[in-house]
């Protein structure tokens, strides 16, 4: 993922934390700075998105996992 993604990510992600979902990265409680971080120095593997929803259907919780090639 190129400087200009990363950007892009994190851009998005902050929309989701203004919009009050929560995000994980490898079961903890993060940020969007953190994320892209994560996503920068990732080098035997990759990032899996697994959008969680409440009862209602809404969008409550992202969670990153990293998966190994």
């Amino acid at each position: 993922m190129d400087k200009k993604d990363r950007q892009i990510l994190h851009q998005e992600l902050e929309t989701y934390e203004d919009m009050g979902v929560t995000l994980y990265l490898n079961g903890r409680s993060t940020t969007p700075k953190r994320i892209e971080k994560a996503y920068k120095i990732a080098e035997e593997g990759d990032y899996m998105r697994d959008y969680i929803q409440d009862e209602e259907g809404r969008l409550q919780a992202i969670s990153f996992d990293f998966i190994r090639e």
